[in-house]
């Protein structure tokens, strides 16, 4: 674009300058030849053949380079200035009385331009016009617009490649905010940084946060689905250690048929609950209210197939007829995984607790196994953080039950119960609002 307009410019101006040149120089030819009409006003009877001196000092001067004549139609020359050759008379051409006739023409390879009036002096006699000529050499001129041409183009040129280093320094400057967020995207693509960080202009700002609005929410997104996968295995721990542990009793098969088919179709609403999970951010705002106590029940006796070889005793305390606003789903995963923590750790006793009070549901689920220090209690709800290694399990159930009851703007407390072991208190809002 730059290159286009300079060559515009350049013609423009070249265009311009050509054209005034010329108009100036003709308006000095139609000076002279007035100067010399005005000097010459005489019939063609009394003009002398012979070259005469004019009062016109500009013909007078011997460095003039302007040749003036006089002629009849046929091209007779009656007078001619001095100094000046037959041979740079205008070309003959058909000429209207009054009109200014120029013409440029070439003699021993030297262009001219002359000027040609026809006047009539006897207003009786129109058959006999002198005709009034005048010439000038056009090498100055011609010399003085190539000049002219090889200085514009030498500048035009200058001023582009100026402009052109001009622009690329400015541009250079004002793309270097864009070329740092590429840097920075690739350090955050290579792992080198979480979120651009440096301060851009104010323009920029919108795009930059923007991006990393967006690479939060991808993370968000990537951790939403890990979370799902790790959800999903450890929830599907529980049906398959009931399967594992169910044996074919010959006598009765229909119950261990039964038994099959019910944590198969466990595993199968488990998967389903843990999809939905994982592709939904927030609460379903149409949840109905969920009995409870045959979903606690249910999973009691899944905890005593699942602990059978550890005779544990489950002390219960439910509310009849209690009832909460959540998903099935969730509640099994809360109270499923604060359960089978408690079976794993306890000596033999587990205690689950199931009330309301006037504002709040309370879920409490304590065991008599060994405890948490009071300094590591923070720790448990880490995913993939188990405070025993040599436990089977993988630091994730307690992260889920954090995690649900946040989702439900619910409460929960770690503690030593009164036997020793951990104290889980969970605390849902009876009267939340939608």
């Amino acid at each position: 674009m730059v290159c286009l307009f300079m060559l515009l410019t350049g013609y423009t101006l070249n265009q311009s300058f050509y054209n005034s040149a010329y108009s100036a120089l003709k308006d000095r030819l139609t000076g002279q030849i007035y100067l010399l009409m005005a000097d010459r006003q005489l019939n063609a009877s009394n003009i002398q053949s012979t070259p005469q001196k004019l009062s016109v000092d500009i013909l007078n001067n011997p460095d003039s380079q302007l040749s003036a004549y006089i002629t009849l139609a046929d091209g007779t020359i009656l007078w001619r200035s001095s100094g000046s050759d037959p041979r740079l008379l205008p070309p003959g051409k058909t000429i209207i009385h009054g009109k200014k006739v120029f013409q440029t023409f070439t003699v021993n390879n030297k262009a001219y331009i002359g000027l040609s009036i026809a006047i009539y002096w006897n207003p009786d006699n129109r058959q006999t016009p002198l005709i009034y000529h005048i010439s000038d050499d056009l090498s100055e001129l011609n010399q003085t617009i190539d000049a002219y041409q090889k200085s514009l183009w030498a500048n035009l040129f200058l001023m582009s490649l100026t402009l052109l280093i001009s622009l690329f320094f400015i541009l250079r400057w004002g793309l270097k905010p864009l070329r740092e967020v590429e840097q920075e995207i690739k350090a955050v693509e290579q792992g080198q940084l979480a979120l651009l960080q440096q301060h851009y202009p104010d323009e920029l700002k919108p795009l930059t946060r923007n991006i990393n609005e967006l690479i939060q929410f991808e993370r968000q997104q990537q951790e939403r689905y890990q979370n799902a996968l790790s959800d999903l295995a450890h929830s599907l721990k529980t049906p398959l250690a009931i399967i594992q542990g169910q044996k074919f009793d010959k006598q009765n098969p229909e119950q261990y048929i039964s038994q099959i088919d019910d944590a198969v179709q466990r595993m199968n609403a488990i998967v389903e609950y843990q999809l939905q999970r994982a592709t939904t951010s927030s609460l379903s705002p149409h949840i109905q209210y969920l009995q409870l106590e045959p979903v606690t029940l249910s999973l009691l006796d899944s905890m005593k197939k699942i602990y059978r070889d550890k005779t544990i005793q489950f002390n219960t305390s439910i509310s009849p007829g209690l009832q909460y606003q959540m998903d099935e789903g969730d509640f099994m995963e809360i109270l499923g995984n604060l359960l089978d923590n408690a079976s794993k750790w306890c000596r033999d006793q587990v205690s689950l607790t199931l009330s309301t009070d006037k504002n709040n549901l309370h879920i409490i689920v304590q065991d008599n196994g060994p405890g948490i220090k009071v300094e590591k209690i923070n720790k448990i709800t880490t995913r993939g953080v188990r405070m025993d290694e040599l436990t089977p399990g993988h630091g994730v159930g307690l992260a889920i039950v954090v995690d649900i009851v946040n989702a439900y703007n619910g409460n929960i407390d770690f503690s030593s119960s009164d036997e020793g072991g951990l104290k889980v208190s969970v605390q849902f809002n009876l009267n939340k609002s939608d």
